[in-house]
């Protein structure tokens, strides 16, 4: 049996951590780049690992402290695969951010080191999967495609967390119940 409040806690916590994720990320981005003019390379290059690491380390936390939850195996089983299925949307959120800025800024992220060695990983992972679907075309394409799904997934997810938040200002506590 799924405890599905405990799925749900999971899930809101990955909503938050994907909107924090990207709106951190874009606000430091922010003040560096056009706060303090720092090349958008190198700021992305001092942004992007802190704020990966401080991802895959929460996300990590959650999963263990599922797994030492008083909770089924299938529960266990179920945030495990969702944290391995929806880590890397969750990764993209900060990269997200670094490529809004590059856009607004007008600069190439291409430049950056760690952006590069992250497209260059998510490809290493998807390249097998791709590969025995066609050819070099194609891997441009899911590129893109895993872009646009990560976004999706983190707008969703974020949407979903701050109308959490927004729904007992608009409603009455017993009116938030049924909305």
């Amino acid at each position: 049996m799924i405890a599905r409040k405990h799925l749900r806690r999971r899930l809101s916590q990955y909503g938050a951590l994907w909107l924090g994720g990207f709106v951190g990320t874009l606000l430091a981005m922010a003040v560096m780049v056009f706060g303090v003019q720092m090349p958008l390379a190198a700021a992305a290059d001092l942004m992007l690992p802190i704020a990966l690491a401080l991802l895959g380390l929460a996300v990590i936390a959650g999963v263990g402290i599922t797994v030492v939850k008083d909770v089924g195996l299938s529960t266990k089983s179920l945030i495990t695969a969702l944290a391995l299925l929806l880590v890397l949307p969750l990764l993209w959120a900060p990269v997200l951010a670094v490529v809004v800025t590059a856009a607004i800024a007008g600069a190439s992220v291409e430049y950056s080191a760690v952006y590069a060695e992250f497209r260059i990983a998510v490809s290493n992972l998807i390249y097998p999967l791709v590969a025995m679907l066609g050819e070099d075309p194609l891997i441009s394409f899911v590129w893109q495609a895993f872009q646009v799904v990560a976004s999706v997934v983190g707008a969703i997810a974020s949407t979903l967390q701050v109308w959490r938040f927004v729904k007992p200002l608009l409603y009455g506590p017993d009116e938030a119940e049924t909305a």
